[in-house]
């Protein structure tokens, strides 16, 4: 690829945003108004394609990235739909951690600590190919990912809206 294929990329994105024509909407995001509703839908999303990665090898990156995104996705639905709290108002994701593990929604588990914890210590350290995740760290994380999105979804009683089952 020569550069011209480079800039006429970056032309073709930057002309994208602009016009706001950025093509169809994803099928599970695109009746979703609310905000919580959007952050429960990308959890989804992320989730679906986890699942699809888990089917081949090799993924382990991306899985455990996936992973650490959806079960923020999926906290910051519930705080978006349980709390006066806008997406917008979490730019740090330790603050989602810390707001979900102060409301008690894991009771005294100390479950978000416990993720924020490892999440502060290895994430960085995978993206940055200082750690290499292995395959049973990306299923676990995977696991890991699911279970809590499916409690938290069950704890704000939106099962209907979860589009993980479809």
């Amino acid at each position: 690829m020569d550069l011209e294929a480079v800039v006429d990329a970056v032309d073709h994105v930057e002309s994208l945003l602009a016009d706001g024509e950025t093509g169809p909407v994803q099928d599970s995001l695109s009746w979703q108004e609310r905000d919580a509703d959007i952050q429960l839908g990308k959890a989804c999303a992320m989730l679906g394609t986890c699942r699809q990665l888990r089917r081949g090898t090799n993924n382990n990156v991306s899985i455990v990235e996936l992973s650490f995104n959806a079960i923020e996705r999926s906290f910051q639905f519930y705080l978006v739909e349980m709390t006066a709290a806008e997406s917008s108002d979490y730019h740090e994701h330790g603050a989602v951690f810390e707001d979900i593990e102060s409301r008690g929604v894991f009771s005294t588990e100390n479950v978000a600590e416990r993720i924020d914890s490892f999440r502060t210590d290895h994430r960085a350290r995978i993206y940055y190919d200082i750690e290499r995740p292995g395959r049973d760290l990306a299923l676990g994380m995977h696991d890991l990912a699911e279970a809590v999105h499916q409690y938290v979804v069950e704890f704000a009683d939106a099962q209907s809206r979860c589009s993980c089952s479809e």
